[in-house]
């Protein structure tokens, strides 16, 4: 440490001067400035002159050394629980594969619209018929007399076709030509139902086809609750004998007999299949007389859902 002097530069002999340097250098520090004004003999190492540092401060890392790795502290393990009885859910995987989707079941049929209690209660149980047959069927109608209409026909119509059908064809009652030869849908409605059969490929010996009533009513009139019920139990027993797989249903009357008096309308469910009176599936489709009071053949028309109908009842007989 360098100290102060009397010099001969002031007027004053008592007047001090002052070192600068000790008086602006801080405690520790005074090495440091001694080093640069007096020159050393040897080898100067400026280190050696350096203020010591406090024990506990550590030295700072070389630069160019990395700092040191700290290896991660293991994770410690799960404390243990009380409730056993719930698991423990295992830990993520990262990027896992996001597990396959199961197929779907199969969807199951929904069971078709089954007729109402109105319709079940206009049939009675028929009691089996020994040696029952289409011809014994047809022998008995030409004889009944359980309602007026006996009066008025020429001719009863009890139904032709296959024996084995897998589809009937049910009408509501036979018209002015179908009672005059015994046979139904003759007329003008019935060579219309060939063309709309023929053209989807049935034949009409491999179907069979019949009404609800067996004689006609007079002037084409709709046949009345009371004649039909009496007449069921023809069409009871053909059906029993007949087995068939499917019905197509043909008209208004008709539907609300076989399906059910609280049917809508025929121009509403036409096509739509539903379960009869009979327990056979049947389809609701319009009956050839309608078609001919509307001859349209546009889109949308009854002769165009006709054609889709029959196509559906046609794919539907074919995977049978």
């Amino acid at each position: 440490m360098a100290k102060s002097k009397k010099t001969d530069h002031s007027a004053d002999d008592n007047l001090e001067v002052v070192d600068l340097i000790a008086l602006l250098t801080m405690p520790g520090y005074d090495g440091l400035y001694e080093a640069e004004i007096i020159a050393p003999d040897e080898e100067f190492d400026l280190l050696a002159f350096a203020p010591e540092e406090p024990a506990e401060a550590a030295s700072p890392p070389t630069p160019r050394e990395p700092p040191p790795t700290v290896p991660p502290r293991p994770a410690p393990p799960p404390a243990p629980t009380r409730l056993r009885s719930l698991p423990t859910a295992p830990a993520a995987t990262p990027a896992a594969t996001p597990p396959t989707a199961r197929p779907a079941p199969p969807a199951t049929a929904a069971p078709l619209p089954g007729p109402s209690q109105a319709g079940l209660a206009r049939l009675q149980p028929v009691p089996e018929v020994a040696d029952d047959s289409l011809d014994k069927i047809a022998a008995e109608i030409a004889a009944c007399e359980k309602c007026g209409l006996c009066k008025t026909r020429k001719n009863t119509v009890p139904g032709v076709g296959n024996p084995k059908a897998r589809l009937v064809l049910v009408g509501e009652a036979p018209g002015a030509d179908e009672d005059a030869k015994g046979i139904p849908f003759i007329g003008p409605a019935g060579q219309h139902l060939d063309k709309i059969i023929n053209a989807a490929g049935f034949k009409r010996d491999e179907i069979f086809i019949c009404n609800i009533i067996k004689c006609r009513p007079p002037e084409n009139r709709d046949p009345a609750l009371a004649e039909m019920v009496a007449c069921a139990p023809f069409l009871q027993r053909q059906l029993r004998l007949l087995n068939p797989r499917l019905i197509a249903c043909l008209g208004n009357v008709a539907i609300k007999f076989v399906i059910g008096p609280d049917s809508t309308g025929i121009t509403r469910i036409h096509g739509q299949w539903f379960t009869s009176i009979f327990g056979i599936p049947t389809m609701a489709m319009y009956h050839p007389s309608y078609l001919l009071r509307n001859p349209s053949r546009e889109k949308g028309s009854p002769n165009w859902q006709m054609w889709q109908d029959i196509q559906a009842l046609k794919k539907r007989h074919d995977e049978l």
